[in-house]
Parts: C-alpha cells; sequence; structure tokens
C-alpha cells in the first residue's frame, strides 16, 4: 500500500501516513465507525479524522494502480448503485432511493460504485463510489438519475478503460439514455440482461429484393418465450446451461446487440428457467457475455462486506467530501484486505474469503502492539512469537 502512494502525485509525507493508517484503522476497530470511535482505537483525536476525511484523496488512481499491481489480465469492469441508509435533514444528497433488500424506494443516501471483477480469482475490487445527487437536485439540473450514472461513468472513462474494455450493469441499464452515450464517447462495451418482454427482431439475411425501395433490414420479431433455434445458435452446453448466441436488432436501443439466450439446467435436466443476456460488442461470444455478467454479481459481496465489517453505513457526517471519504475508505479496506490476504494463493489453494477473520486478526494485532509497548516487550524473542503468532489467530473463524 505505500509503495502505490508513493508514487501518486501531490501527496505529502503525513497524508501518506494518514492513508495508511486509517485503511489499518478500518480493518481494526469494534463498533460503530464514527469520529469518535476513530479516537478510540486510533492514534489521532477526533478533530484531526474530521479535517483529514474533508480533504480529497484520488481513489480512483489508487485503487486503480492496486488492481493493475495485484489482478490477473482476464478482469471486467462493474458498475452497481447501492443504497446507504441515513437519517438527518441536512445531509447532502439525501433522498428516496431504491433498496434492493426493502423492495421499495426509501430516504437515505445512494451511492454509485465503480468496481473490476478479477475473472482468475472471481473477487470483485473497489474503484471509486461517487454519491447520487438527491432526485430534487437531478430534476432542477434537468437530468434523470440514468443521465448522471452515464456521466459518472464517462468522467471516468480514460481510467477505466486502461482496466478492461467491458462494464457489465445490472438489467436496469437496457436503456438508451445510458448505452449511447457511452457508447459515443468512450470506447467500453456495455453488457447487461435484457428484460423478459424486451422488443427484439431478427435481421434479415436473405436476398437484396430487386427494383426500388429500402432494402429489408428485419425478418421477423423474436419471440422472447419460444427463440427460434434455426436462427439462433448452439455455442454451449456444461450440466448447468445451454448457451444460444445471435446478432439481432434491439427496438428499445435502436441498434445492434449480441444475444446470449440461457436455458438452465439442474444436472444435465432441463430446467423452466431462462434469461437473455447481452453485449454491445457483436464479435463476443456468448459464453463471455454469460460469465461476464455472472462475475458481474461480485460487486454485490464487495458492498455487504463494507456495510457488515468496514462500517460503509456508518458515517455520521454532513459534508460531501466526507461522506465520499468515509465510503471509499471503507471499500478500499476491502480491496486492500484481499490484496494482501487473498491474492497471493495459487488457485488450487483458494479458500473463501472471510473479511471477519481478516478483522480479528487485525484487531488482535491492534491490542497485542498496545500490550507490548506498554509492557515493554521485546516481540523478536524466539519465546515469545510462538505466543504472539496463537494471540493473533484468537478468535479467527479459520485459524
Amino acid at each position: 500500500m505505500e509503495k502505490l502512494l508513493n508514487k501518486m502525485e501531490g501527496l505529502k509525507k503525513p497524508r501518506k501516513y494518514f492513508m495508511v493508517s486509517v485503511i489499518i484503522l478500518f480493518l481494526s476497530m469494534r463498533g460503530r465507525y464514527t469520529f469518535k470511535g476513530m479516537q478510540r482505537y486510533g492514534k489521532k483525536n477526533e478533530k484531526t479524522f474530521r479535517l483529514q476525511f474533508e480533504s480529497k484523496f484520488d481513489f480512483l488512481s489508487f485503487n486503480s494502480a492496486l488492481c493493475l499491481d495485484r489482478l490477473s489480465e482476464k478482469r471486467i469492469l462493474a458498475f452497481d448503485p447501492s443504497y446507504l441508509p441515513k437519517s438527518g435533514k441536512h445531509t447532502p444528497g439525501k433522498g428516496k432511493y431504491w433498496s434492493g433488500c426493502l423492495g421499495r424506494a426509501v430516504p437515505g443516501l445512494e451511492i454509485g460504485g465503480l468496481g473490476v471483477v478479477d475473472l482468475y480469482h472471481n473477487t470483485a475490487f473497489h474503484l471509486e463510489a461517487v454519491q447520487t445527487p438527491s432526485p430534487a437536485d437531478l430534476q432542477e439540473e434537468g437530468k434523470t438519475m440514468t443521465d448522471h450514472y452515464a456521466e459518472l461513468i464517462i468522467e471516468r472513462a480514460s481510467e477505466l478503460e486502461v482496466l478492461s474494455k467491458y462494464l457489465a450493469v445490472d438489467g436496469y441499464f437496457y436503456k438508451q439514455k445510458f448505452i449511447d452515450p457511452i457508447k459515443d464517447r468512450t470506447c467500453l462495451e456495455v453488457i447487461s440482461k435484457l428484460p423478459k418482454n424486451a422488443n427484439l427482431k431478427y435481421l434479415y439475411r436473405g436476398p437484396k429484393r430487386k427494383g426500388r425501395g429500402r432494402p429489408k433490414k428485419y425478418d421477423g420479431k423474436v419471440n422472447m418465450k419460444k427463440i427460434d433455434k434455426r436462427r439462433f445458435r448452439q455455442a454451449y452446453q456444461d450440466d448447468e446451461v445451454i448457451l444460444y448466441e445471435l446478432v439481432v436488432w434491439a427496438v428499445h436501443l435502436k441498434r445492434k446487440i449480441k444475444v446470449a439466450y440461457a436455458e438452465f439446467l439442474d444436472e444435465g435436466k432441463p430446467t423452466a428457467r431462462t434469461a437473455f443476456f447481452f453485449s454491445t460488442d457483436l464479435e463476443l461470444s456468448a459464453t463471455d457475455i454469460y460469465r461476464f455478467y455472472k462475475a458481474r454479481f461480485q460487486i454485490e459481496f464487495l458492498f455487504r462486506d463494507a456495510k457488515q465489517y468496514t462500517g460503509l453505513t456508518h458515517c455520521q457526517a454532513r459534508s460531501k467530501n466526507k461522506i465520499h471519504f468515509h465510503v471509499n475508505t471503507s471499500l478500499s479496506a476491502v480491496s486492500v484486505a484481499k490484496a494482501a490476504h487473498y491474492l497471493h494463493c495459487d488457485r488450487q489453494d483458494f479458500k473463501s474469503f472471510s473479511i471477519a477473520d481478516i478483522k480479528t486478526s487485525y484487531f488482535n494485532e491492534l491490542m497485542l502492539d498496545l500490550f507490548l509497548s506498554n509492557f515493554e516487550i521485546n516481540p523478536e524473542l524466539t519465546k515469545n512469537k510462538l505466543a504472539i503468532n496463537r494471540i493473533l489467530d484468537f478468535g479467527k473463524i479459520a485459524a
């Protein structure tokens, strides 16, 4: 982490030291992640944390450098909004946002989370989270949430394109207002899921008609309940899924898309479950479309770990800068923990990633350092090293 911070321009030594200490602190703390809580567990007072959180930090550059340094070359980008509960009347950006857990729009905050999914390690890493303006603020600017999401990605396109050309999003983003700006202003290709009532047309591939008039472009509507398997080509099959592929015309998007139609199996036996996925890259195989979209869900686990273990929803500040810093520190701490404690394993030695065990280990180390310094115990003595290792593993699930 220190090597990455040293490569970043414009960071002074005290700021670098603070960034290292605050990320370790987020992996060590217990209880609420408030400024008062940070003072209890950290080495700085509450006012220092408030001032440091107000200062800007380029999380996108830091996390991009971490991903380029530690991840495999098989990776995709992922974007997903996430609801954060927040009370109070004076918090910037507070409004009603959709909560997937509750299944309805509720008051609070929302962040648009950008991440990278490493396909080899099958896990997501954080890049940057940007707070969504309130619906009232967007209305004043004459924008919709879809416009905001698209602009968020376009503004960071130069950094994102270095990591991958594929951006996976959920079915909500099957919208022309989202896909057209990204395709027109970036080099990114969008991968998403089609709704069951999508209006698709087969492309006409027959002989050109003689005489006057525009050439025939379409050859009938795609029946989403029963596709024409004489036109769709089978691309892949295993015990879980059969994949078919075809380039079709999406009426809603007003563009050609590559569709991957999936028929799900149960231990090789047919089921009634089906799904349609698509890519704006017409050359991408159905196997990759399905695999990339499936991997997109890893960003949900990133949000889950940050909410449960690194205080993503605990920020009590009313400053936009402080909220941005807190949210991104919380998510970056999970990524740093993965890079330090998960990616060093060979693939055959992979175990499930447990942020709970990592937090337990860091908390034990925090307490151990406190005892060693106060009782003036030498940790380098051979007889102390075994005891120290036992203490560090104390309380871990998979010690």
